[in-house]
């Protein structure tokens, strides 16, 4: 159990907290990069400048992909894979290792992961979680040594090509492996021993299955309860990832891209993508991605497994997740619909105003 007066806790919280509050000054950082440096080739408007190389500064290169990542890949894990590759060279010397061997290798490490997970052994589950963060960091490794290979600058989704679908695939064995890792920790070790309270009952004619008056009726946690809920967070996973996904896909395609329909000029265009980035409304899309994406969902589920709370985080977030990601899902719906609409050149705009609060009043968007 969790001793919350532990020297190791104390510095583990510590820890915890620092990182919290460098993600909030990095975000603040990010969001005044973008208000005030160009985003989109708009004319007149300030280039941003790096003292660290691009592919180690997260601030540098503006994208959709990279501002809907989670915190730990995007301001740690991310350049961490750059400076890896930087010190040995793995994208233009390694030739013979392919990015979707990487990919494959890391399925690998998540299994060894889920192993550790399984374990009746807090220290042993302690070390399955740092092997998949392990995993995690190899694939960010995976997707950078492929985009410096093809000269892509930033973090960006290369969505229907093959690399896409193994890295994806990948990623689903890897977290399928760990969810069978906790479910058989689960199994092996109840939730719940002993019994559980239902509700208060009277007594049978016979007195049979039934306690007495002001008493309450118990029965044992099953391993079918344990199993349910474990189906349920794989649920909340499967529909975080896809939604994630989605809104990569779709912002990606309206904000980077440099296809103009006439009677509109690039300038405009450029414009019009930039105002999108650096609306409020936007980055409430942004930041709510940021904290419930699917990746965002494993890093607390580690947590849980880490400091020993996993039960319980899964109990909360069974039923609060899906409500989480439903709202979520319905806003960046509408948001999309919205910059959709005044990208293209539409009249009016409810959102994307600069002068104006979000979701404030009708914009003139010509």
């Amino acid at each position: 159990m969790l001793g919350s007066t532990s020297p190791c806790y104390r510095v583990l919280f510590a820890l915890l907290g620092t990182l919290v509050v460098s993600f909030v000054l990095s975000d603040w950082l990010l969001y005044m990069r973008v208000q005030e440096y160009a985003v989109r080739p708009v004319e007149g408007e300030k280039a941003y400048s790096s003292s660290l190389p691009c592919d180690l500064d997260p601030l540098c290169i503006v994208t959709v992909k990279g501002l809907l990542l989670d915190h730990p890949n995007h301001y740690l894990l991310g350049p961490l894979a750059a400076i890896v590759d930087r010190l040995l060279s793995i994208s233009s010397g390694w030739t013979w290792v392919s990015p979707n061997a990487i990919s494959g290798s890391h399925v690998l490490v998540a299994i060894a992961a889920a192993k550790c997970v399984a374990s009746d052994s807090l220290s042993q589950r302690r070390i399955g979680v740092l092997l998949f963060q392990v995993r995690t960091w190899m694939d960010d490794l995976d997707g950078h040594v492929a985009r410096k290979r093809r000269n892509i600058d930033g973090e960006r989704s290369d969505f229907g090509s093959t690399g896409y679908f193994v890295d994806g695939i990948c990623d689903g064995l890897g977290c399928a492996a760990l969810m069978v890792g906790v479910y058989l920790f689960l199994r092996h070790n109840p939730p719940r021993r002993g019994y559980e309270k239902l509700q208060q009952t009277l007594p049978s004619i016979d007195g049979r299955d039934c306690a007495g008056p002001g008493q309450v009726y118990r029965r044992k946690s099953t391993k079918v309860n344990v199993l349910h809920t474990v189906l349920i967070v794989v649920g909340h996973l499967i529909i975080a990832s896809i939604g994630w996904n989605r809104y990569i896909s779709l912002y990606q395609d309206l904000l980077e891209s440099d296809e103009v329909v006439p009677p509109m000029i690039a300038n405009d265009l450029y414009l019009r993508q930039s105002n999108v980035l650096r609306s409020g409304s936007f980055w409430s899309v942004v930041l709510s991605w940021r904290l419930f994406n699917f990746h965002a969902a494993i890093d607390y589920l580690l947590l849980a497994i880490f400091l020993d709370r996993l039960w319980e985080y899964m109990k909360i977030v069974q039923w609060l997740g899906y409500v989480v990601l439903l709202i979520l899902i319905y806003f960046s719906e509408l948001h999309f619909l919205e910059a959709y609409a005044y990208v293209h050149g539409a009249m009016f705009s409810i959102f994307l105003s600069r002068s104006i609060p979000p979701y404030g009043a009708a914009f003139n968007g010509t």
